[in-house]
């Protein structure tokens, strides 16, 4: 009698991105429902998304609004922090000549 084998995996998946991000250093205006709009600070930006610095403290999964220098705002959702770092991800993805031309202007 043949028996089922099981493999067990102990590292977990590598979760991969959906665009290539790349670093910049830039400002951008950051907006919440309801509240003023003021500057933080950009260092990673891709087609999906971005990392941006700042001692408001936004939550987990809000939806957010970010003006990107000559673009109008975008809507994102705050997926991850660290500290003062706050990993977004765009509602409606950059197209990648769009990232590509601010992530050159943002070097």
């Amino acid at each position: 009698m043949l028996g089922t084998r099981t493999t067990e995996n102990r590292t977990p998946p590598k979760v991969a991105r959906g665009a290539e991000r790349a670093p910049v250093r830039g400002r951008a205006r950051y907006r919440e429902p309801g509240l003023n709009p003021f500057d933080v600070e950009l260092f990673d930006l891709s087609s999906t998304g971005f990392r941006m610095v700042t001692f408001f403290r936004p939550q987990i999964g809000k939806h957010i609004w970010v003006n990107l220098p000559g673009l109008q705002p975008l809507e994102a959702v705050v997926r991850r922090a660290d500290g003062n770092n706050y990993g977004c991800e765009f509602v409606h993805p950059l197209h990648p000549s769009v990232a590509k031309h601010l992530q050159i202007k943002l070097r």
